[in-house]
């Protein structure tokens, strides 16, 4: 009779314990992070002179750590979810405080940027990163550490274009009649050289080609094609005009005899033809193409410089920089200057050729020494002082223009167009690394588990890596209050991981995952708990009644 009331009362026992998880279960159905426990039942057995009587059963709660609960997305970016193995490591203290470890992801920030599981006075826990560096030591995550982007001066500026493979400008037709009576057209093409800004003039290569069927010839019989170097004032009236070929000078307006190949025939082109007495008018400017190239300095300030490009002549281009703003640029001879300019050139086959540096005032390359910065691999510098203080300095913090590598289309390159619309450069892409000052705007944390700052200068760097924390047995860590778990013999010792490698799972940054308790589990489990305890307690009443007949059966 002892032994059964015994096994009862243990049955009584071992239900409660069993009602007990589940009420704490459902008490969790909605706590981030919670891991729903079962119970387990072991018999109990008494044993004495080698028989065995029951003696009961005893029931004990069971973890499971291990169970994946549903990931829910969040609008808030510092929620964290673990998909997979392993656990986010927290501490109780800011500084040298103890270590534990939660499946639950509701962090939030505090006052000073600290982030803090929710509801508790528990911090999450990484390894903070500096400048791309990463500390080996665990420290409590802020996000506000570096809520500044510092500045970065421009180093490098690269620019992706095609220029066009006939820029020459047209000058026009000009039309003579032969000793046959027959009118014939012969066409003038040019390019701007240069501008003396001191003289007023303007210097220009000019180009006179025959039409079709039409051969022409210099003074000395060979040739088919008539190059001249014009200079003109501002009025238009011609200064000098130079025989590219034989270097014959001429004076006032009259230009060289154009000797058809039938010397039969003759025809001279003279300062009575109004296209030539009005040569500035008739050319302009020549085709150039300016555009503002905006760097930054070591202080975070924009800063301008215009950048312009001018036709040379066949696979020839000139690129002259100019101050803007206040802005003084150096030559390489440490001049303050308010431009300076480079020779670019273009292989016959439109790749890149490479520059030259051009002296001061220079607009082609003449054999004199250039002043125009170039870096030690031979690329256009920008060297100034700008006008906020700072400086960029030739061979120290002075601006690289990339314009690609040589014998390659990969920067800049000279291919015609198929665009039937007028000239024009075609920029493909232009970038430089430099930047202004930014503030913090937002943080988000990856799969890998970085946390990732976004700054308001559009820049984003890494600021602290959020590990994932496994053991040999989760299953066996000691359960704490607000979610958290302690290390123990059982569950073996803490392994750092980064999120995705090994067996820890990755990192879903705004989302939470959700507690394992199913309701409907819980309530079936509580039926059959409420119908196992009223069993145990109907057996103690049966056993009552017994006892009450075994006692008025002896009385």
């Amino acid at each position: 009779m002892d032994a059964t009331l015994s096994s009862a009362v243990s049955a009584l026992l071992a239900e409660s314990s069993a009602l007990s998880t589940i009420s704490n279960n459902l008490a969790n159905s909605e706590t981030t992070g919670y891991k729903a426990s079962s119970t387990t039942f072991s018999s109990l057995l008494t044993e004495t002179s080698g028989t065995t009587t029951s003696g009961g059963v005893t029931a004990t709660a069971r973890q499971n750590v291990t169970a994946q609960g549903t990931i829910t997305s969040t609008s808030v970016s510092t929620d964290l979810a673990i998909s997979g193995a392993g656990m986010f490591a927290v501490t109780s203290s800011l500084t040298g405080g103890q270590t534990y470890y939660t499946r639950d992801g509701e962090f939030e920030s505090d006052s000073s940027g600290n982030l803090y599981l929710y509801g508790t006075n528990y911090y999450l826990e990484g390894y903070s990163v500096v400048d791309g560096v990463t500390s080996s030591t665990l420290s409590v995550v802020n996000i506000d550490s570096q809520e500044i982007s510092e500045p970065k001066a421009t180093t490098t500026y690269s620019l992706s274009a095609n220029f066009p493979a006939t820029a020459q400008d047209e000058l026009g037709t000009l039309s003579y009649t032969n000793s046959s009576g027959t009118t014939e057209d012969l066409s003038a093409t040019y390019v701007e050289i240069s501008t003396d800004s001191t003289a007023g003039t303007t210097t220009y290569d000019v180009a006179i080609d025959a039409a079709s069927g039409t051969t022409i010839s210099d003074a000395s019989g060979s040739g088919s094609q008539l190059l001249y170097s014009v200079t003109v004032d501002s009025s238009g009236s011609i200064v000098s005009c130079y025989s590219l070929t034989s270097g014959d000078t001429y004076s006032g307006t009259t230009l060289p005899d154009i000797t058809p190949s039938d010397s039969s025939s003759s025809v001279s082109l003279s300062s009575d033809y109004t296209d030539w007495s009005s040569f500035a008018t008739a050319i302009g400017t020549g085709f150039s193409s300016s555009t503002s190239m905006t760097v930054y300095d070591s202080l975070g300030t924009a800063e301008s410089v215009t950048v312009t490009w001018t036709a040379l002549g066949d696979n020839t281009w000139l690129m002259t920089l100019k101050s803007a703003d206040g802005e003084t640029l150096t030559d390489s001879n440490g001049s303050s200057v308010s431009s300076y300019s480079y020779e670019v050139s273009f292989n016959s086959d439109g790749t890149y050729a490479g520059v030259t540096s051009l002296a001061t005032g220079e607009t082609s390359a003449s054999g004199t020494a250039g002043s125009a910065p170039v870096s030690s691999l031979g690329e256009a510098e920008i060297s100034a002082i700008w006008s906020d203080g700072s400086s960029a300095s030739t061979g120290t913090a002075a601006v690289t223009i990339d314009l690609g590598t040589v014998g390659g289309a990969d920067g800049v390159s000279q291919y015609s167009s198929s665009s039937s619309t007028a000239v024009s450069i075609t920029v493909n892409s232009y970038s430089q690394d430099g930047y202004a000052e930014g503030t913090l705007s937002s943080v988000a944390v990856d799969s890998s588990g970085d946390v990732v700052a976004s700054y308001s200068n559009g820049k984003s760097a890494t600021i602290y890596v959020v590990p994932v924390v496994t053991f040999a047995n989760e299953n066996g860590l000691t359960e704490l209050s607000d979610g958290v778990y302690e290390a123990s013999t059982s569950s073996g010792s803490a392994v750092y991981n980064v999120a995705g490698t090994g067996s820890a799972g990755t990192i879903e940054g705004g989302a939470l995952e959700s507690s394992t308790v199913s309701t409907t589990t819980e309530f079936a489990d509580m039926i059959v708990t409420q119908q196992a305890y009223s069993a145990a307690a109907q057996v103690i009443s049966t056993s009552r009644e017994m006892f009450t007949s075994l006692m008025q059966a002896i009385a």
